[in-house]
């Protein structure tokens, strides 16, 4: 129960609830498109762990513009087949081991299967195109979230959290003893 009441465990659960609403309304007001993909995008890439939060969160991007990049490749080369699905995980995790984004291939892998996802009735590039753009932008709205909370909340040096409107007031009013 006391872990439930962290302040690293309540900007997580804060994070993603803001995530799911900001992407969720997406979806809501553009429901010709897939944004369904943001949202699901958007809680892939936020960590429970407040280590690295930034590391991480660019890390995952990456790793999710790698994945969607490769899926769009294969489907433009061929209409995926578990074959070709194959090779898309292949690909994604050799790639992500060279770019030294190990810790988030997870992201890669779900971002190349949901590329290559297609309904037979609307197999085209296009599809395949708007679920790249849409994982993308749910990343995106994560990497902001991250950011603007790094922003607003700070941690001392013994990793206690605060607000950094305090830590600015502080340094800047209080005159050094002489």
């Amino acid at each position: 129960m006391k872990k439930l009441l962290e302040t690293q465990f309540l900007v997580y659960l804060a994070k993603c609830i803001i995530g799911l609403m900001i992407t969720y309304t997406i979806y809501v007001l553009y429901p010709q498109h897939q944004f369904f993909w943001s949202v699901i995008s958007v809680l892939l890439a936020f960590s429970p762990d407040d280590k690295d939060a930034k590391k991480v969160a660019y890390d995952r991007m990456k790793a999710n513009v790698l994945g969607s990049t490769i899926g769009m490749i294969i489907f433009v080369i061929h209409v995926p087949s578990l074959l070709f699905m194959c090779l898309g995980v292949l690909m994604t995790i050799v790639i992500a081991t060279i770019l030294n984004i190990q810790s988030t291939t997870r992201s890669a892998l779900a971002a190349v299967i949901i590329v290559l996802l297609y309904e037979k009735e609307n197999a085209s590039y296009h599809m395949a195109l708007e679920r790249m753009f849409c994982v993308i932008v749910g990343c995106l709205i994560a990497l902001l979230l991250t950011l603007l909370f790094d922003f607003i909340i700070y941690k001392d040096k013994r990793k206690r959290y605060i607000r950094k409107a305090k830590v600015i007031k502080i340094h800047y009013t209080h005159k050094p003893k002489s």
